[in-house]
């Protein structure tokens, strides 16, 4: 996401403890890789919960981006950034949680669980069978979470599927530019049947200090120098343990 300095919501300053000297300390943002980290986090858990739903990452001005979390059927959105923390619209009306809020919540869930309450989601009654879309969301997750106190800067960003669209995220992983031309042939194939394609970018490049490390596909598959790995066989063979299953297909590159 963004390099700059985080601007986040909410008082800069809090007043100590102590009222006999009645100084002021000073009030810091936590640093975007600890913001970064749980936007991720949040995003994939709510995907995680609902399926349906999907991650999409905007850039704006300035370099800065938006993660998104939607739903392409009903127009649900949800957005978070490392200035404004987390919005969503109900009722015509744009609702904000502030970073101060998300980061102090002492449950986990509680983000999560708010946002499905005040969007209308709903709180899963049955646990979701993990799908391949969910499961690349929560990888990607688990190495941010991870790299939070590595020497390089690590993040997430969409990785144009089209040709014409110039990347060098594609340019070391073989495997992936298959999958790319994959894409762009099915994308075709329903332009020429329906006359239009609801179009999503289906890969995520991880970057380490602005250098890919790996591409991953939504369909469940992770792109990496050495060809591409079906993330759910992987998971299941490691009973389900997405630290293990991380440490797996990436470990090589997060040591």
């Amino acid at each position: 996401m963004s390099h700059s300095e985080s601007r986040n919501s909410g008082n800069h300053f809090a007043t100590g403890s102590d009222a006999s000297d009645d100084l002021e300390e000073q009030y810091y943002s936590p640093a975007d890789r600890f913001l970064t980290a749980q936007i991720w986090w949040i995003a994939s858990e709510l995907v995680r919960r609902h399926p349906q739903l999907r991650i999409a990452g905007v850039e704006v001005d300035e370099g800065d981006r938006l993660i998104i979390v939607h739903d392409e059927h009903d127009g649900l959105s949800i957005q978070w950034d490392l200035v404004g923390g987390c919005q969503y619209l109900k009722n015509g009306t744009v609702h904000v949680i502030s970073w101060i809020e998300m980061m102090a919540a002492l449950n986990p869930h509680e983000t999560v669980e708010h946002l499905e309450k005040a969007t209308g989601l709903g709180i899963p009654r049955t646990e979701p069978t993990t799908t391949p879309r969910t499961l690349a969301y929560r990888v990607i997750t688990s190495v941010l979470a991870g790299a939070v106190n590595d020497l390089h800067e690590w993040y997430a960003v969409t990785a144009p599927m089209l040709v014409e669209q110039k990347t060098h995220y594609f340019d070391n992983f073989p495997t992936a530019v298959l999958a790319r031309s994959a894409y762009e042939v099915a994308a075709e194939q329903q332009v020429n049947d329906a006359g239009a394609v609801y179009f999503f970018q289906p890969f995520w490049a991880l970057l380490r200090d602005l250098e890919p490390i790996a591409i991953f596909d939504v369909a469940g598959v992770v792109h990496t120098s050495s060809g591409q790995t079906p993330l759910l066989p992987m998971y299941e063979a490691m009973n389900h343990n997405l630290t293990l299953t991380t440490a797996r297909v990436l470990g090589r590159y997060l040591a």
